[in-house]
């Protein structure tokens, strides 16, 4: 039952109070099966995730940001994120082309900007294969400009687009349709989508565990 508890309490982000009164036992309960299951739950998953990502290293690959809600919290200065109008993190996720889960960045401070957050979670590093010439390819949107991978044309203030740059910019939006795809997925597990109210320090064992892989199914 401790299992069912905390992947219940990450797939429906309840209060631990409430949590309790559904199992039929104490918050202090609750709260000790997280602090002791999270990491065994994410071992236990460590071989699948590395068994993904070789299945897709060969497959052009979508990036792109969203933003687990946090709060304010004390003493945590950069949370709020002026395009999204909320305080969160900025987590930046991998997909494939058929909508699948890739990978997910270290989770960044809410106002940071998409280009530097795919930098300095890691994911740059880790994808620089896909993003040189010959590589199978990494796509984003336009908030990766400059970043070193595939982007829509912007239209420049002096002209509309050609016929060819709209074309382009249209292949690019169908293929980014497959990121948002999987964004959607990872967050029907409510914790990512309807408040994080836990220590933020702990926030990355959850975004691991989201790396494509849903217990339930």
């Amino acid at each position: 039952m401790a299992v069912v508890v905390v992947l219940f309490y990450l797939r429906r982000n309840n209060s631990q109070a409430v949590e309790a009164e559904l199992f039929g036992c104490s918050q202090p309960t609750v709260s000790r099966y997280l602090t002791i299951l999270e990491p065994v739950i994410g071992r236990c998953l460590e071989s699948l995730e590395a068994e993904a990502a070789a299945d897709r290293a060969h497959s052009t690959l979508i990036v792109d940001g969203f933003l687990v809600p946090t709060g304010e919290r004390a003493h945590t200065k950069g949370l709020f994120s002026g395009k999204r109008h909320a305080c969160g993190v900025n987590v930046q996720a991998v997909a494939d082309l058929r909508g699948h889960l890739v990978d997910f960045g270290e989770p960044m401070l809410g106002s940071m900007h998409d280009a530097r957050a795919f930098t300095e979670s890691g994911i740059a590093k880790r994808y620089a294969a896909h993003a040189e010439p010959g590589g199978p390819g990494l796509i984003g949107d336009k908030g990766y400009v400059g970043c070193g991978i595939i982007t829509p044309v912007k239209k420049p203030d002096y002209r509309p687009l050609t016929a060819a740059e709209g074309w382009f910019n249209r292949q690019i939006n169908r293929r980014r349709s497959a990121g948002e795809r999987a964004i959607a997925h990872a967050v029907n597990w409510k914790i990512l989508d309807t408040g994080y109210r836990r220590p933020l320090r702990l926030l990355g064992l959850e975004i691991y565990r989201r790396q494509g892989f849903n217990p339930f199914e």
